[in-house]
């Protein structure tokens, strides 16, 4: 009896059992890893250093720009705006160096009797408005101004902007025109009295103009007192005025003297 034919075989042979397909040996993927982690390890190295110089260089760079600005601040310092006084806040526009003595020279001294009499007239308004008086002294000199049969402009003192205190300039000009022969022989009659009145300019609030002008005033009386003068000195103060120029307002911060004679 003939024997069974083989099957055909389909192409491939089957591997035996117990054997798988090709790996890749142990050791190569040891070496890869170890190799990925000297990659990580170098890279945040360099990035640590990297972070390190700029923590570094940047307080270096602001301490010189800190420096450096400091050197130029001290180089170049920055005038400070001089305090106000209450009565001077908002009013004239004060000066950026009210130590410089930069108001204009005084101008001539003339006055005609219509302002002999205005001002006369004003100063007896302001009388009783002499808070270093007491009644019966102010009804004094109320009675001698008023009765006066001279009442002669003899000085006139500039003030610059928002300035209350005479300057040295000022002062050494007053004193000069009083020491004129003229002057000498008026101040030598002790009865004479010497009123001085103080002016703002219009410009702000008119009680604070008050305070700037009696200020004013009182600053030149400070500086007739060192002359040693035997004549009775009295500041007036007139507040905000446009009677001297009403368009330019510097030529409204003045103070005049006038001579009261009996």
């Amino acid at each position: 009896m003939a024997k069974p034919l083989p099957k055909a075989s389909n192409g491939t042979t089957p591997a035996p059992e117990g054997t798988g397909a090709s790996k890749t040996p142990t050791g190569v993927w040891v070496i890869v890893g170890m190799a990925f982690l000297f990659v990580i390890a170098g890279t945040g190295i360099s990035g640590f250093v990297i972070w390190k110089a700029i923590r570094v260089q940047t307080p270096i760079a602001v301490t010189q720009a800190v420096v450096a600005s400091e050197k130029v601040a001290n180089a170049n310092p920055v005038a400070t705006p001089p305090e106000l006084s209450d009565g001077e806040v908002g009013v004239e526009h004060p000066s950026l160096n009210p130590t410089i003595d930069d108001a204009s020279s005084a101008p001539p001294v003339s006055s005609d009797r219509a302002e002999e009499d205005r001002t006369r007239q004003e100063v007896l308004q302001r009388i009783d408005l002499m808070k270093a008086l007491t009644n019966a002294e102010k009804d004094k000199l109320y009675a001698q101004v008023e009765r006066a049969r001279g009442f002669t402009k003899i000085a006139i003192i500039p003030f610059s902007q928002n300035k209350t205190t005479a300057g040295a300039a000022q002062v050494e000009e007053l004193v000069k025109n009083l020491k004129g022969p003229a002057m000498q022989k008026l101040l030598a009659d002790p009865t004479v009295a010497l009123i001085v009145v103080g002016y703002a300019d219009k410009k702000g609030d008119e009680s604070k103009n008050l305070d700037i002008s009696r200020s004013r005033a009182e600053s030149v009386v400070e500086a007739l007192k060192k002359m040693d003068l035997m004549n009775l000195t009295h500041a007036v103060a007139m507040g905000g005025q446009d009677l001297f120029d009403s368009s330019d307002l510097e030529k409204n911060r003045v103070v005049e003297v006038w001579a009261v004679q009996p």
